[in-house]
């Protein structure tokens, strides 16, 4: 039969009190390829439909007492919305046709011999069907994959382009970043803490400070200057430090943040964090003297080279395709949109 490959290995379930029509449905069923699932109990089929999908369910009517296949079926619309519901009913009675069609069937077919051939092509419709739209989904699941590895590599190939132009051109982005300056915004009452700073990383290193000696001042600062990063004294003598953290985070996400206590009179150590997206890091658990910060300042810094290195790639990539994203951004919004539509219903 010309419908048979469409609906082959699809599983069925048949729900009637007869058992002689639940045999029969499966051998008739099986013979095209059908894998039939069949039970008298609408109990035990209420824990199929729950635990498995089937493609098409055939319901008996007045399976257990009169009328109950159809509180079966409005269970299966409900609780497996793609199922389709084949009604039988030996009843030729108008109000169990109206009734289950209101509720979702199908269709509903009388049990009788003659009817037969008709109700095995309607099942391998309706079993085809369910086959063809999954297969839509898989589909439409994998332009949506291919559509985001288009774009990774496009990226790629983009970034290689303008690497190679770089050197086509005597430089590199490394040369052209050697002398950029990271500037930091140091917020500590006490003068000396900048001073210890410079001692230990220079401008002639990259590194430009500017103090703060209380909270207020510091918001003032960070707001005008926009600086990459922003080392908070924990103690200040108007705010508490988090607090200006949490403030600068808010207002400018981008910008670094670390958080400090100095080292105490009593030789007691500090301690060095970094705050980042709610996350608190330690970055030196035992603080006592400026130097100890040249290290992770130059791993930061290093992280800040290699987001300017991308934000570069992303701008040219924008710049010469610009027409190209606003297709694929509609494109992908609408994969998005059918998608999400098609996993509502099923």
């Amino acid at each position: 039969m010309a419908n048979e490959p469409a609906a082959a290995g699809q599983e069925i379930l048949v729900v009637d009190a007869d058992e002689q029509v639940v045999k029969g449905l499966d051998r008739l069923l099986t013979k095209v390829g059908l894998i039939v699932t069949g039970t008298h109990d609408p109990v035990r089929a209420r824990d199929q439909l729950l635990n498995k999908f089937y493609a098409v369910a055939l319901v008996d009517a007045d399976t257990p007492t009169p009328g109950g296949g159809i509180e079966l079926l409005q269970f299966a619309r409900d609780k497996s919305p793609l199922t389709s519901v084949v009604v039988m009913t030996a009843r030729k009675s108008y109000e169990t046709a109206v009734k289950a069609f209101r509720a979702g069937a199908a269709d509903v077919v009388l049990k009788e011999p003659d009817v037969v051939p008709y109700l095995r092509e309607r099942v391998i419709e309706a079993a085809g069907d369910i086959k063809a739209t999954a297969d839509r989904n898989s589909l439409l699941e994998e332009v949506a994959e291919t559509h985001e590895e288009f774009l990774r590599r496009l990226r790629e190939v983009s970034h290689e382009l303008l690497d190679l132009e770089d050197r086509a051109a005597g430089r590199t982005v490394e040369d052209s970043e050697a002398g950029a300056i990271v500037s930091v915004v140091v917020v500590d009452d006490d003068p000396a803490a900048i001073e210890k700073l410079q001692k230990v990383l220079s401008p002639a290193q990259g590194w430009q400070f500017r103090g703060a000696l209380s909270g207020g001042e510091a918001l003032d600062v960070v707001t005008q200057t926009r600086p990459q990063i922003v080392i908070v004294k924990e103690d200040l003598p108007d705010l508490p430090g988090s607090m200006v953290v949490n403030t600068v985070k808010a207002s400018a996400p981008e910008v670094l943040t670390l958080l400090y206590s100095p080292p105490g009179k009593s030789g007691r150590t500090g301690e060095v964090k970094l705050v980042d997206a709610g996350r608190v890091m330690t970055l030196v658990g035992s603080y006592s003297e400026a130097g100890q910060l040249v290290a992770p300042l130059g791993e930061i810094r290093e992280a800040l080279k290699q987001k300017s290195h991308e934000r570069r790639y992303l701008q040219a990539f924008r710049q010469k395709h610009f027409e190209f994203l606003q297709r694929y951004n509609g494109i992908k919004l609408r994969l998005k949109e059918e998608l999400d539509r098609r996993k509502k219903n099923r």
